[in-house]
């Protein structure tokens, strides 16, 4: 009986260099990820250097590498690796708005708001966007423009405490305290466990006069059986003022 032609053996492939590389990449900016997620920005900025070295054309690691380099107080890098990005990829509204913070973070703030009103633009939608090139604005003394902005933000679906806060900031500093008030209140509204947010809103809305609002703020944290020394010294500073 003739016997059978055995089956060809499975080839074993050899990888392409190209993939591991790029798994290598990925695998230094997640790491590089959670350490800038950590605080510790110069060991992220390292391992993101480890990842470029390994694919130097890889925007995801340039842009890691951008941001955390600013975070390490290394702005000329920083910007001149997103003004190659934001030239390249004009019609992203993330990368401009990345682009912006790490401006606004080496104090070139007209420059900054240039890079948040791009990302406005292109995304209309996001509330986040709004929120950054208002404060850029409020920033630069623009109060108009900051309120403008800022007022579009809380508009929008999603917006964060921060939002009515530094609207009310812009509020407060166009002189229409009794707006900003009602802003600081819903931004409390929004983190009722933040006592830190509360006093800091508390004594803002005292120095508007606003003493009466600021007690009531202060009252509703404490009926809800929450506990904080620095609340309950400054319900009692008040009320002693009262």
């Amino acid at each position: 009986m003739a016997r059978r032609p055995r089956a060809a053996e499975p080839e074993v492939m050899d990888e392409p260099r190209e993939n591991e590389d790029v798994r290598q990449c990925a695998s230094l900016n997640a790491y590089g990820s959670y350490l800038y997620g950590q605080g510790r920005w110069e060991e992220a900025r390292a391992v993101f250097v480890k990842a470029s070295n390994v694919l130097p054309d890889d925007d995801v690691t340039r842009k890691n590498l951008a941001v955390a380099s600013s975070a390490c107080g290394l702005n000329t890098e920083a910007i001149a690796i997103f003004a190659d990005l934001a030239a390249r990829f004009p019609d992203e509204a993330s990368l401009h708005n990345s682009y912006g913070l790490v401006l606004n973070h080496a104090g070139r703030l007209e420059w900054a708001g240039i890079e948040f009103n791009r990302a406005a633009e292109l995304a209309p939608s996001e509330y986040i966007y709004w929120h950054h090139k208002g404060t850029n604005a409020l920033a630069q003394h623009r109060t108009s423009a900051a309120i403008a902005a800022l007022a579009r933000a809380v508009a929008l679906p999603g917006a964060a405490p921060a939002c009515y806060y530094n609207l009310a900031m812009a509020l407060g500093a166009a002189g229409e305290t009794e707006r900003a008030t009602m802003f600081l209140q819903k931004a409390i509204a929004l983190r009722p466990d933040d006592f830190g947010l509360l006093v800091r809103a508390v004594k803002i809305m005292y120095s508007w006069e606003r003493r009466g609002t600021a007690i009531e703020c202060l009252q509703a944290f404490t009926h809800l059986g929450r506990r904080s020394r620095e609340v309950e010294a400054l319900l009692s500073e008040l009320l002693a003022d009262s």
